[in-house]
């Protein structure tokens, strides 16, 4: 007997490495986008606190150390959020990555299965071509038998005449 196609469940197995794959990669895009805007936000709050340096050195009024020192506060808040998001999406993409070989894994072990599978097809149906030859071997090896007994010459017995059976 045939054993079971695998064929539709590895199909059904690819895809789902495939979407796993999919998800990686975007949870990837996702942290490296706000690696981006992170780098940007440290990038303008080290401008800022260049620009600070600079109107301090030129002297500056205090309304207006007051402006940078709000504006270096907003920032630095927005690096904190930009940095939990970004951590927050580290996570996600470590368990995108999980999931990623979860799905690998469950692919291979359909595939060690039809491996297996076929294989043991292959070894019944090895077997059950064997056990029919044997049954060839046997039956011509009696037929053979058959016609030497056949060929030996038997002792004939006169055949009664018409005359001779009423």
């Amino acid at each position: 007997m045939k054993p079971f196609t695998m064929h539709a469940v590895l199909k059904y197995r690819q895809q789902l490495e495939d979407v796993a794959r999919q998800r990686l990669y975007q949870a990837m895009e996702v942290e490296a986008r706000l690696q981006e805007a992170l780098l940007q936000i440290k990038e303008e709050l080290s401008e800022l606190y260049n620009n600070l340096q600079k109107d301090k050195e030129q002297g500056t009024t205090v309304d207006r150390l007051i402006l940078f020192d709000h504006r270096i506060e907003l920032v630095q808040e927005q690096a904190e959020h930009r940095q939990n998001e970004l951590i927050k999406q580290q996570v996600q993409v470590a368990n995108k990555r999980q999931q990623l070989v979860k799905a690998s894994k469950d692919r291979k072990i359909m595939e060690k299965l039809r491996e297996q599978q076929n294989a043991a097809y292959a070894h019944y149906l090895e077997k059950k071509e064997t056990s029919m030859l044997d049954e060839i071997a046997v039956l011509s090896y009696a037929r053979k038998q058959g016609e030497v007994k056949a060929s030996v010459p038997t002792p004939v017995t006169q055949k009664p005449t018409w005359s001779q059976r009423k």
